[in-house]
């Protein structure tokens, strides 16, 4: 009984996971969006270290101050996420020397000309002050949804601890829910007090028949007089 309940429950869950899994792929697809994982704490509390977070790519011109964006500096290999607190037009000639190229990761080097191009200063919400220079860029990736601490388990998953004990227990998991059952697991124990399907119905005794037959039982046999005062008679002596 056990068994079986666990191998329902592991059936549920992996077809839980591969409809999960396909609306992901749907949706990233569709929309180009990627996971990303927060790996400090300067957009706490809103979105604490181990916090993830759905971006999708967006030309810098339809974002917003208080959007949250992830930005890649020119240069350098880690990204940065935090909120815009200010926007303005990309500065164009000598005056872009104190700006930070960046673009949205996996983006090629910004078009400053572009008439997309902006320029715009962020800051992490558990900072004191902005980011020291603006960010010149023509596109970003713009967080729409994100979920703190899940971010944990997906750097551990990323890992190769994390790989392997992610496919051990899904190799179980399968195993398990398809193994072959026995016919004694396969069949349905009885209910208490009910006939188990396919069995012969009970016998009938001798009154069982004669009531199913309309067969009234004989009158109880009234107890004679004479005897009976015979009998106390006898209980005196």
């Amino acid at each position: 009984m056990i068994g079986r309940l666990f191998g329902t429950v592991t059936t549920i869950v992996l077809v839980i996971a591969a409809v999960g899994l396909a609306a992901w792929l749907g949706y990233s697809a569709a929309t180009g969006a990627t996971l990303i994982a927060f790996r400090t704490g300067s957009m706490s509390p809103t979105m604490p270290q181990g916090a993830i977070a759905v971006t999708v790519p967006v030309p810098a011109s339809e974002l917003e101050v208080g959007d949250v964006v992830t930005v890649q500096r020119a240069g350098e290999e880690t990204p940065v996420t935090h909120r815009v607190v200010e926007i303005g037009p990309a500065l164009i000639g000598e005056a872009t020397a104190v700006d930070i190229r960046a673009a949205a990761p996996g983006s090629g080097p910004p078009d400053l000309s572009s008439p997309e191009a902006r320029r715009i200063v962020m800051q992490g919400d558990d900072n004191d002050t902005p980011d020291h220079l603006p960010y010149a860029l023509e596109d970003a990736r713009r967080v729409v949804f994100a979920l703190p601490h899940a971010g944990a388990a997906l750097m551990t998953a990323q890992t190769p601890i994390g790989m392997g004990a992610l496919i051990l227990t899904a190799g179980v998991l399968v195993v398990w829910a398809f193994w072959p059952r026995t016919p004694r697991e396969l069949e349905e124990p009885a209910a208490g007090g009910t006939a188990a399907i396919g069995a012969d119905p009970p016998a009938l005794g001798a009154d069982s028949t004669a009531r199913a037959a309309g067969i009234a039982d004989p009158p109880p046999r009234a107890a004679d007089p004479v005897a009976r005062a015979r009998h106390a008679e006898g209980a005196r002596r």
